[in-house]
C-alpha cells in the first residue's frame, strides 16, 4: 500500500469517528468501512496529484500550489442541512498532459444503511478565463475559474484535457433532498484519467434541520433581456423565461420577466404572472413595471400607468379573495426600482428622483384606501408599505416624507454600511422616519466598490461574495440590488470577460449556454458562491428564530443579535472581508450548523453552546 492510500485511509478513519458527533450522526458501519477499505487499495496510482479544495478557493489554472498539494489529498468532504444545496473541489494536477478526464458519483450510505444516491450529484468542469488587465494592480493575472459546465458538454466539446502541471478543477455539488435522514454518508466518486478510474473518497454530513421553502432575502439581480442575443446569438421570449427561471433556482430575483409579461401595456398577462409569483415560497421580490412620461419637460415615472398598475393588482386581488383565497397578497413581494429614471441620483436628478416617489407614494395612498381601508386591512398595511428603491446612500438632501417625496427605501453601495456611524445613520431613519409607514434598507454592489471592501469581481478572493448574506444578515440590510448578470459585450465571453470600467466579471455572473449546446445560460462559481451564502443566511435566520421561540418557552430574554455576534467573528470587519480566509470559514460555518441542528433535539444545549461561543 502506498503512503498516498495510507493517507487517505487514515483521513477516511477519522472522518468516520469524528463527524459522527456533528449534527447528531451515528457511528459507521464497519462493513462499509472495509468495503471503501477495499476499493481505496484496489486503485492504481493516479498519474496525477489529485486533491480537495475549499468552494470558496480561487485557484488558478497556471499557478503551483506545492503546500496545498502536499497537505491535501482527494477526500472531498461536505456538509449542509436537509434540502440543501453544498459543493466542493477536486483539483487534478498532472505532470504529464491529460488527453481526457471524466467524473462519475455513486451511491453514498450512512451507519443506518440510508442512501445519499448519485443523481443527487451535479458535476461541472471549471472553465479557465485568462484575466490581463484589472483596476487591482496587485491581484494575480492568469487564468482565473469561473464559468461551471456540465462535464458531459463539457467533453463533447472536446474541452476534457489537462496540459502538465496545469491545474483542473472539477466542481461537485450535492442537492440534500428535505427527507433525507441526518447522519453521514461515504463513499465514492470515479475519476477517470486517459481511460484509467481511480476512485475517490467522498462523504457529506447531513444535520437534522430543514431548509426551509420559502426564500427570506429580497433581491433584485437585473436580467438585460435584449443583451441576451449578444451572448447566445439569438433570443426568444422561451429563452428569456430560462434565464428568469434559472437566476429563480439560484435563489436570487430577477428585477423583471422577459416582454411582453413585464409591461404596463400588457397588464392581464402580467397581473396573471404576478398572481403565480406571489404564490409561490421561492420568490421573495418582483418589481412592478413603469413608463416615463414628460412633466414640463422632464421625464418622471407616469403617474397614471403606476395608478393603471396598482388598480389592476388591486382588483385581481379583491376577485381572488372573494372567491376564497384567504392568502394571496400580490403586494407583499412587490417594490417599484426606477433605475430607467432616477438611478444613483445626483445634482438634478435628485430632484427628479424626489418627485417619482412622491408620485408612487400618492399612488399607493390612494390605490390603499380605495380598495382595501377597514375592508382588507393586511393588504391595506402591503399597499402603503410597498417599497419604493432609490440607489442612494444616506444623503441629508434626500431625506423625504409623505408629503415632499424623497428616499422610502434607502439603497446604498456596500461600503456605506462600513462603519459603526454609518450603519447608525441607516438605523436612525429605519426607527425614526416622517413617513407613516417608514424607510427601507437594501443595499448594492456594481464596478464598486472595490477593494478592500466586497464585490463580485471574477479576480477577487472566492470568498468575498459567499460574505456578503453574512454581512447582509448581521447588519440587517433588508434586501440586495445588482445590475446586471448577463452583460455579454465582448466577443467571446468565455474568452474575454466583461471589464466594465476595469473591473472584471463586473455585470457578469451568467455564461451563455450556447456555446455548450444548452438552452438557457449556465452558472458561474461567484453565482453559486452568492446562492450558497444565501442559505447560510437562511442558517442564521432559523437560529435567530429558534432563540426567540426559546426565550418564549424559557422565559429568557437572551438578545439573538448579541448572543449570535460572535459567530461573525474574523470573518469581516465592517464592510471589509478577512481574505485567504476559506479555513476558518468552513469551521465557522459548521459551528453554525452544529448548532442550528442542536436547536432541533436540545434548544437549551444550543443556547449554551452560543454561549460558550462568546
Amino acid at each position: 500500500m502506498t503512503k498516498k492510500m495510507k493517507k487517505i485511509i487514515s483521513l477516511l478513519l477519522t472522518m468516520v469517528v469524528m463527524l459522527p458527533v456533528l449534527g447528531g450522526c451515528t457511528q459507521q458501519d464497519p462493513q462499509v468501512h472495509e468495503q471503501q477499505d477495499s476499493q481505496v487499495q484496489e486503485q492504481p496510482e493516479p498519474a496525477a496529484k489529485l486533491w480537495w479544495a475549499y468552494n470558496t478557493e480561487n485557484l488558478m489554472q497556471d499557478v503551483e500550489y506545492p503546500d496545498l498539494m502536499e497537505q491535501r489529498d482527494a477526500s472531498l468532504q461536505m456538509h449542509g442541512i436537509r434540502g440543501d444545496v453544498e459543493s466542493v473541489q477536486l483539483m487534478i494536477t498532472p505532470e504529464e498532459t491529460v488527453g481526457s478526464f471524466d467524473f462519475q458519483m455513486g451511491d453514498l450510505k450512512n451507519a443506518a444503511g440510508d442512501v445519499l444516491k448519485a443523481e443527487q450529484f451535479e458535476i461541472y468542469a471549471q472553465w479557465y478565463t485568462e484575466i490581463t488587465k484589472s483596476y487591482n494592480t496587485s491581484v494575480y493575472y492568469g487564468f482565473y475559474p469561473d464559468a461551471l459546465i456540465p462535464m458531459k458538454n463539457y467533453q463533447e466539446k472536446g474541452y476534457d484535457t489537462i496540459k502538465a502541471n496545469q491545474n483542473q478543477g472539477v466542481w461537485l455539488l450535492v442537492n440534500i433532498p428535505a427527507e433525507q435522514k441526518a447522519g453521514t454518508y461515504t463513499g465514492f466518486g470515479e475519476l477517470e484519467l486517459d481511460g484509467v478510474k481511480h476512485s475517490v473518497p467522498v462523504s457529506v454530513t447531513v444535520y437534522d434541520a430543514v431548509m426551509p421553502e420559502e426564500n427570506h432575502v429580497q433581491t433584485l439581480f437585473a436580467i438585460w433581456f435584449d443583451l441576451v442575443d449578444d451572448g447566445e446569438g439569438y433570443y426568444s421570449q422561451e429563452l428569456g423565461e430560462a434565464y428568469y427561471d434559472f437566476l429563480v433556482s439560484k435563489r436570487l430575483m430577477p428585477t423583471k420577466a422577459p416582454d411582453p409579461i413585464w409591461s404596463v401595456h400588457n397588464l392581464d398577462t402580467f397581473v396573471e404572472w404576478a398572481v403565480e409569483k406571489a404564490a409561490d415560497p421561492k420568490i421573495s421580490a418582483y418589481s412592478l413595471p413603469y413608463i416615463s412620461e414628460l412633466v414640463d419637460g422632464t421625464a418622471l415615472v407616469s403617474r397614471y400607468r403606476v395608478m393603471e398598475v396598482l388598480s389592476a393588482l388591486a382588483e385581481k386581488n379583491i376577485e381572488l379573495r372573494q372567491a376564497g383565497d384567504e392568502t394571496i397578497d400580490l403586494f407583499r413581494k412587490a417594490a417599484y426600482y426606477l433605475g430607467a429614471i432616477c438611478d444613483e441620483p445626483s445634482g438634478a436628478r435628485m430632484q427628479i428622483a424626489r418627485d417619482c416617489d412622491l408620485i408612487i407614494t400618492q399612488c399607493k395612498a390612494e390605490i390603499a384606501n380605495t380598495y382595501f381601508k377597514d375592508v382588507y386591512p393586511d393588504l391595506y398595511e402591503s399597499v402603503m408599505e410597498l417599497p419604493h428603491i432609490i440607489t442612494s446612500a444616506y444623503n441629508a438632501e434626500m431625506v423625504g416624507s409623505d408629503t415632499v417625496g424623497g428616499v422610502q427605501t434607502w439603497c446604498g453601495q456596500f461600503q456605506t454600511w462600513h462603519s459603526e456611524a454609518q450603519r447608525q445613520t441607516y438605523y436612525d431613519r429605519r426607527d425614526n422616519s416622517e413617513r407613516q409607514y417608514g424607510e427601507g434598507l437594501w443595499w448594492y454592489g456594481c464596478e464598486s466598490p472595490r477593494v478592500p471592501f466586497p464585490n463580485f469581481h471574477m479576480d477577487d478572493d472566492g470568498i468575498v461574495t459567499r460574505l456578503v448574506p453574512w454581512m447582509m444578515f448581521d447588519y440587517d440590510v433588508e434586501g440586495m440590488i445588482y445590475w446586471c448578470v448577463n452583460y455579454f459585450q465582448t466577443e467571446d465571453i468565455y474568452t474575454y470577460p466583461s471589464v466594465y470600467l476595469n473591473t472584471v466579471g463586473d455585470g457578469q455572473l451568467l455564461y451563455p449556454g450556447t456555446k455548450f449546446d444548452i438552452f438557457g445560460p449556465l452558472s458561474s462559481r461567484r453565482l453559486e458562491s452568492i446562492r450558497e451564502g444565501l442559505e447560510d443566511y437562511e442558517y442564521l435566520l432559523m437560529i435567530e428564530e429558534a432563540i426567540v421561540a426559546y426565550n418564549q418557552a424559557a422565559g429568557t430574554d437572551y438578545d439573538p443579535k448579541e448572543l449570535m455576534a460572535s459567530l461573525y467573528e474574523g470573518l469581516y470587519s465592517g464592510m471589509v472581508p478577512q481574505r485567504n480566509n476559506s479555513e476558518n470559514f468552513s469551521l465557522r460555518r459548521i459551528e453554525v450548523l452544529e448548532i442550528l441542528a442542536r436547536f432541533t433535539t436540545d434548544p437549551a444545549a444550543a443556547v449554551q453552546m452560543l454561549l460558550n461561543h462568546k
